[in-house]
């Protein structure tokens, strides 16, 4: 979607017209899908997740004031309710990479054969969501400062040391 676009629609879907806020949706709807899939690890809480962003993001949708920004805003809209419907889950389901839903789940291939989840399962929770916010979400430093509690620069600290830590843990495997 162009900048002209993205700004045409955003300001449909700010005067009420669903159907622009759909097309604002379905330019990043994979993003999001494939972002509350790793966070939540279960793909039916991943379609809760997104399906509880997008009512919150229609429903708020006014709110934003940066076309630029409506990527960003969404995702932490979406990053919100996985971590609030991952706290409600009393306990987490673990899907393996043989479970034949999550294989055959869309967008789950992007991310090669499942191997992926292996490895960020070895990761602490926070820097699992720092890896997840910072490499999908596309977030800076600083935003996923914010979500986490930390300085900008304890996050970058933190990401560079997972993404070295993954990419030490994938090479001793092969």
């Amino acid at each position: 979607m162009t900048d002209t676009e993205l700004k045409t629609n955003l300001q449909s879907a700010q005067n009420g017209n669903a159907e622009a806020f759909g097309r604002l949706y379905a330019s990043i709807g994979t993003e999001l899908y494939r972002f509350a899939l790793w966070y939540l690890k279960n793909p039916h809480s991943a379609e809760d997740a997104v399906q509880e962003a997008c009512l919150k993001a229609y429903k708020s949708i006014r709110s934003l004031k940066k076309p630029e920004a409506f990527k960003r805003w969404f995702m932490q809209i979406l990053a919100n309710c996985c971590k609030d419907l991952k706290e409600k889950e009393t306990r987490l389901t673990l899907v393996s990479d043989e479970d034949p839903v999550l294989v055959n789940a869309p967008y789950y291939a992007d991310f090669s054969d499942g191997s992926v989840e292996k490895y960020l399962d070895r990761l602490s929770e926070t820097d699992r969501e720092i890896v997840l916010l910072s490499v999908l979400g596309g977030y800076t430093s600083a935003e996923v400062g914010k979500r986490v509690n930390m300085k900008p620069t304890a996050v970058r600290s933190r990401l560079s040391r997972a993404l070295h830590f993954l990419r030490k843990e994938m090479e001793a495997d092969q």
